[in-house]
């Protein structure tokens, strides 16, 4: 759990900053242009968790044209890890101060924890060098971010504190530690350095900032907090836990902050960074929210509280225009679920489904069922396909936060269920297709439950009958002469398009859409069953080919991906799968592998378990209620609610 805990923050981390670094590509942000980004630092958890984000981002977008990392040679295990992962070149020190001349339009972000004095000396130095690297190159930027010692608590006046307020504080009414001590020498340093010329430096100043696996938070000890609290199966709440106010930041945040600054924030500036002003009692309160079937809560709170508080005002650095994204419920989640054995709770990710996930994946079955039984009184062979085949091989049920079930067919079996599917089905369950009068023109065939809504953003401007469905997935051969299967995949993604454009009959926002509103006069010119019409003779120019070895995603879901290997899915052999059995291929691990890839019996990171589905209506009628016995709904009428018979049925 704990491992997973901290590869789900580093996989969110690296996607928030790709979100930025795509933008950057696409040229909707303005970035300076640097041609590398150096980080380098002590052994903070800040510069980890960057080094990771940062290279997968760069990765993908290429924004850099070489991320490299400042090797003192004492790097934890954690960071070599991190390193290898990443492919990230590590170069020492000394290189730099060797070839300085060489070092132009370069990015540092170098990391300091003042509350770390172990490489105190040695960081000092490190910093210099690439001071004086900065002073050789007008171009080169330097961000540094120092997590802080302890802010004492004040009260008597300002409830946070702003950048220069909060060095006059720590310089002259706080005790002078080692640890300050050592932020005012970083901050000296940077002082002179910069007064002696105009070097492009940036100072962030962080205070109570943490991650899943690690914490620099004195105002809150997080691990004490998660322990006290699962082993007396209590959350208790009292004066203290109200009385402190504190800045906080969480690690995605903070590296968002992080890299950002590089556009906006001014050389020669310090800015206080924090996501969020809480108390103790907001800490608790959530860890009671995210699990208030493990938790009592208790709170021994008198009426008036007088507040202290160690904030540090941001008001600076967020007018710069960054939003934060910071969320504490998901922040105290990660927290606890690495200092506990709690399991991590993904509520959150099918909120949406406003407690019907369950309800849904059981009426989605009772359809398999009804599937399943047409195909065996008729000799049909079909198996689960997608993420529910995925779901019965790791699971042996449906995957806890899809909301959809797929089945699959190769071509000869598809064509025998087509026919004879829609005159076997009983009364409550109804066939979609767009051969069929349906008013469905999705390029998949389903088989639906009456009565019942579970619309997308897309299918909700249509009126058609879009209730609960199952995925009938056709699997098609194809020829094994690749420029002709290239040509036919083409083909067939030109037509997919075309039906949904045809389909939708208008532009959207965010999906090419003065391409749309080009292309739309010319597709109208044609009803869509001749798109139809097309599409289905491309998909079976090969279906009489004898002994094919691939075959072709004939539902266009997958066309992209190339062609899949026929070896294993001809038999099928039936498995548990929740509150029944089904089929599955004998030897799914191709499929699989074709699907996921290799790693496909790994779950996703725990921010990416949800249904990649946009829905804007869910409606399940009566399947919600246990109805026997007693008044019934109303049967739906497609044209509105105020349509339908005020007789019941």
């Amino acid at each position: 759990m704990k491992q997973l805990v901290v590869n789900d923050e580093l996989i969110m981390t690296t996607e928030a900053l790709k979100v930025h670094f795509k933008a950057i590509k696409r040229k909707k942000r303005k970035f300076p242009k640097f041609k590398s980004v150096v980080l380098g630092g002590d052994n903070t958890f800040l510069c980890d968790y960057m080094l990771n984000a940062v290279a997968n981002a760069n990765s993908k977008f290429k924004v850099f044209e070489y991320v490299e990392y400042l090797s003192n040679g004492n790097e934890n295990d954690n960071r070599k890890k991190i390193l290898d992962e990443t492919g990230v070149t590590s170069i020492h020190y000394n290189y730099y101060e060797e070839c300085t001349p060489l070092i132009e339009n370069t990015l540092f972000y170098f990391f300091i924890d003042c509350n770390s004095l172990t490489e105190k000396d040695e960081t000092i130095t490190e910093l210099k060098k690439i001071l004086n690297l900065l002073k050789e190159k007008a171009k080169n930027k330097l961000v540094l971010s120092v997590i802080l010692p302890q802010i004492p608590f004040f009260s008597n006046g300002p409830t946070s504190l702003a950048e220069r307020e909060l060095s006059f504080y720590l310089e002259k009414h706080c005790n002078k530690t080692e640890e300050l001590k050592y932020y005012f020498e970083i901050e000296k340093l940077l002082r002179e350095k910069v007064g002696e010329g105009r070097l492009d430096v940036t100072l962030l100043r962080f205070d109570n900032i943490f991650s899943p696996d690690f914490y620099r938070t004195p105002c809150v000890d997080f691990k004490a907090l998660v322990e006290e609290s699962v082993s007396n199966k209590k959350v208790v709440i009292t004066d203290d836990d109200y009385k402190r106010k504190f800045t906080i930041s969480y690690i995605r945040d903070a590296c968002e902050n992080i890299f950002l600054s590089a556009i906006n924030a001014k050389g020669g500036h310090i800015y206080n960074v924090a996501s969020k002003e809480v108390t103790v009692a907001d800490i608790k309160e959530v860890l009671f929210t995210i699990y208030p079937n493990v938790f009592s809560l208790e709170k021994n709170i008198s009426s008036a509280i007088e507040r202290e508080y160690a904030c540090m005002n941001s008001l600076k650095f967020n007018f710069l225009g960054f939003e934060t994204s910071f969320n504490l419920t998901t922040a105290v989640k990660h927290a606890i679920s690495f200092f506990s054995d709690l399991e991590y709770d993904i509520s959150d990710n099918t909120e949406f489904y406003a407690g019907r996930i369950e309800t849904i994946q059981a009426l989605e079955i009772e359809i398999l069922k009804e599937i399943d039984r047409i195909c065996v009184e008729n000799d049909i062979k079909y198996f689960l396909a997608g993420g529910t085949l995925l779901g019965a091989v790791r699971e042996g049920a449906p995957i806890s936060w899809d909301d959809d079930l797929d089945i699959g067919m190769l071509r000869e079996d598809y064509e025998k269920f087509r026919k004879i599917c829609e005159e076997n089905l009983q009364d409550k369950f109804e066939f979609s297709s767009p051969f069929n009068n349906s008013g469905s023109h999705y390029t998949i065939e389903k088989v639906r439950l009456k009565s019942t809504y579970f619309s997308t953003t897309f299918s909700a401007k249509n009126v058609f009958p879009d209730g609960v469905f199952v995925d009938v997935l056709v699997y098609d051969k194809t020829t094994n002469f690749k420029p002709l299967r290239v040509m036919q995949s083409l083909v067939l993604v030109i037509l997919y398009y075309c039906i949904i454009l045809r389909w939708y009959n208008e532009a959207r926002r965010k999906h090419m859409y003065y391409q749309t509103k080009l292309i739309l006069p010319f597709l109208r010119l044609f009803p869509l069953g001749f798109y139809h019409w097309w599409f289905e003779f491309f998909i079976k120019l090969f279906e009489n080919k004898n002994n094919a070895t691939l075959l072709i995603d004939g539902v266009g879901k997958k066309l992209k991906d190339g062609p899949l290997p026929i070896t294993g899915l001809e038999d099928t052999v039936y498995v548990d799968f929740g509150t029944t059995k089904a089929p599955v291929p004998v030897d799914y691990t191709h499929y699989l592998n074709y699907a996921y890839g290799p790693d496909y019996l790994e779950k996703p990171n725990f921010g990416n378990r949800k249904s990649p589905h946009d829905f804007a209506r869910i409606d399940l009628g009566k399947y919600i209620f246990d109805v026997k016995g007693k008044k019934k709904f109303r049967e739906v009428d497609l044209r509105g609610e105020l349509y339908e018979s005020e007789e019941e049925k």
